[in-house]
């Protein structure tokens, strides 16, 4: 288990080093995936959407404490990627690594 945490963590992480490359900040809409620790159960991960979905500029949240993930579409002109992991972590969570990419239309 802890192994197929290292290697989703390390995905995660290499994901966003592509994210950030390919990453356009005048799209009208990005997606971010964060990785997310801490998370145990059901109101973990609504906690999560709900200060997500509270943002200024966010469109959609979601988050699976399953998986380990959080899901956020946004407006970038609006919020910054920065912010959104703030949130996160307002809330006592860890962001261990984060993919972003730009959402056509």
């Amino acid at each position: 288990m802890r192994c197929e945490r290292s290697v989703t963590t390390i995905l995660l992480v290499a994901g966003l080093v592509m994210g950030l490359v390919s990453c356009d900040h005048n799209a009208e809409k990005s997606r971010t995936i964060f990785a997310v620790s801490g998370m145990h159960c059901d109101a973990c991960s609504t906690s999560i959407v709900t200060a997500l979905e509270r943002v200024e500029g966010v469109d959609q949240a979601s988050a699976d404490y399953e998986m380990g993930m959080a899901e956020v579409t946004y407006q970038p002109r609006k919020v910054d990627v920065q912010k959104l992991k703030a949130e996160i972590e307002k809330l006592g969570y860890t962001v261990t690594g984060m993919k972003t990419e730009a959402v056509e239309g």
